[in-house]
């Protein structure tokens, strides 16, 4: 309820915020200018449908002579034959900022974001120098190109149809872009980080020769059924990531000459992940940044990815073994905001707090990103102070009145033992934002700057290119691993493979009278959830209410000044007759 009370207070504040109108900027298009009262970002988005642009797209001669700046550009076509000629949109360079203001300096540097969006097209063709020094050799702010390529029409180009194309970022997001290589598509181009959506371009190793395009850094994503290089080949870039989304497979052998993979991001796979999953990983120098959105993570995953710096646990996280982050010894940052602990087994939690608990022991200087809570639990409490935090005042109302009861109760160890911290040494730690705040982080990037990163960065272990005899023997074989899922999720109740055993095995009569107190704790603390829960509900209501309200309101006034014709009537009710003959 609090996250729906939060997303209605971000929609009103954003209709408060920000105004948009009507307005005409560039030829055959129908535009709207979003500005925030703030000044601070002005966005032109505009649609053409069936109309032709004449090769390319045009200022009307009022933008002309009424020139005004934008930041953010989004421009939709619709056309069904659509080609797009040379330096296609070069001439919204008049509409960029030419300078920073003087109530702009101190914050970060601003961003130029153009947005082509194509859809319904039966064939589309980029012919050359389509984007031709587009923002200039050298830009004084950040620039980002974005192409969406949504129909599943076909798609051409020119040998040279991205030549000269300079551009800090750039996304391109297409079904297919077949017969056409990364080399032939990205030759003779200048991007820094470049993001290909949607599907893989295929290799050319004869062109790779003459490629002369510079990318720093590149994330490909698609769909898979196996994670192999057949589906992800090794391109022509210094820094490269891939990210699958569903995989059934893996086999992590076929990287082994990728000397460029920094990322590997696995979303939602559909089979376990044990000693033998990552196996091929260890020949990977470079190999740092691992995000795992897996349901189970058996022991010892990790042996062949030791290098890892920079790990994320998915959503999807459900079960882990005693020894399933084993090996992860050189970690810099653990972010664990998408996990969310009450979908968790109690084994799992307890894991997790054993593991954070013995890394900051260890390796106090790690960046530990929380996890999130939609209940009161123990683990929750314990892994904020671990780290020094405190959560949200929502929560803190919430449960911190049965903190000590509760948590002295837990059937994890290291909880049980923790000794909390009382109300007046809880004022000195940080507060937790939100769940979606703590979320948008600053990506860590591939190539950080060593005077930025964090004072503890362990000396990775050796690389051994002939270490098959080092290699053990696995508990059990890589088939066995991708299939042995299946029957764990079908049961109505599944039973947790690591179930915590109590420590005493007789329970005496003192124990006994403990439950019953606790037993009877419980009720006052789902009553003062379930008055929580309706005091939240009508306020999200009224909260509803009012912006549902100001929305009329607002397009009333908007209609009112802007559209309403005026009366032309005359008053009194009496028409003019005109003059007939009759009355000479």
């Amino acid at each position: 309820m609090v996250y729906i009370i939060n997303d209605i207070i971000l929609i009103f504040i954003s209709i408060i915020m920000v105004t948009s109108k009507p307005c005409d900027i560039l030829e055959n298009m129908s535009c709207e200018c979003h500005s925030s009262l703030n000044n601070q970002t002005d966005q032109l988005t505009c649609t053409n449908h069936h109309t032709p642009l004449n090769g390319s797209i045009q200022l009307t001669n009022y933008t002309l002579n009424n020139p005004r700046t934008f930041d953010s550009f989004h421009f939709t076509f619709h056309a069904r034959d659509f080609n797009i000629s040379a330096m296609f949109i070069n001439q919204i360079s008049y509409l960029f900022p030419r300078s920073y203001s003087s109530s702009n300096h101190g914050r970060r540097q601003m961003t130029i974001k153009i947005i082509l969006t194509f859809q319904d097209y039966l064939q589309l063709h980029f012919e050359d120098y389509s984007f031709y020094q587009l923002f200039g050799e050298k830009s004084d702010f950040t620039t980002s190109l974005s192409l969406e390529l949504t129909s599943s029409g076909h798609i051409t180009f020119s040998p040279m149809a991205f030549s000269q194309l300079i551009v800090d970022q750039m996304s391109l997001h297409s079904s297919s872009l077949e017969p056409y290589s990364f080399e032939e598509i990205f030759n003779n181009t200048n991007i820094g980080s470049l993001a290909v959506e949607g599907c893989t371009p295929r290799v050319n190793n004869t062109l790779r020769n003459y490629f002369n395009g510079k990318i720093r850094s590149g994330k490909f994503t698609k769909m898979v059924e196996i994670v192999s290089s057949e589906e992800f080949p090794n391109y022509p870039v210094n820094s490269m990531s891939i990210e699958a989304h569903e995989p059934r497979k893996m086999n992590a052998s076929t990287f082994i000459s990728y000397h460029n993979l920094h990322g590997v991001h696995l979303v939602r796979p559909k089979f376990f992940f044990d000693n033998r999953s990552f196996d091929g990983f260890q020949y990977l120098p470079n190999l740092e940044t691992i995000e795992l959105d897996a349901e189970t993570i058996k022991d010892n995953t990790f042996k062949h990815a030791a290098r890892t710096r920079f790990f994320t646990l998915g959503q999807n996280i459900r079960y882990l073994s005693e020894h399933s982050f084993d090996h992860l010894d050189y970690l810099t940052r653990f972010d664990l905001s998408k996990v969310i602990l009450d979908q968790l087994y109690p084994s799992a939690k307890c894991i997790l707090a054993r593991y954070l608990q013995k890394q900051q022991k260890s390796n106090p200087s790690m960046i530990i990103l929380p996890p999130q809570a939609e209940f009161c639990d123990c683990v929750y409490d314990f892994i904020l102070n671990l780290i020094k935090k405190k959560p949200e005042q929502s929560y803190v109302e919430l449960c911190d009145n049965t903190q000590q009861e509760r948590c002295q109760l837990n059937e994890c160890d290291v909880v049980k033992s923790f000794r909390f911290p009382s109300k007046e040494q809880k004022t000195n730690q940080e507060i937790i934002p939100s769940i979606d705040e703590s979320i948008h982080d600053n990506p860590i990037p591939f190539y950080s700057n060593p005077e930025r990163s964090p004072s503890y960065i362990p000396r990775h272990p050796p690389v051994y290119p002939n270490s098959n005899n080092h290699i053990e023997s696995s508990d059990s074989s890589f088939a066995e691993t991708q299939g042995s899922h299946a029957s764990s999720f079908k049961a109505n109740k599944p039973i947790d493979p690591n179930e915590i055993a109590t420590v005493d095995d007789d329970i005496n009569s003192e124990s006994a009278i403990h439950k019953s107190q606790v037993l009877t704790d419980i009720p006052d603390e789902h009553q003062q959830l379930t008055i929580k829960n309706k005091r939240l509900k009508s306020i999200a209501l009224s909260l509803l209410a009012i912006t549902v309200i100001s929305v009329i309101l607002v397009g009333t006034l908007i209609w009112f000044f802007n559209y309403r014709t005026p009366n032309t009537s005359n008053k009194t009710g009496f028409h003019r007759v005109p003059p007939t003959s009759s009355n000479v």
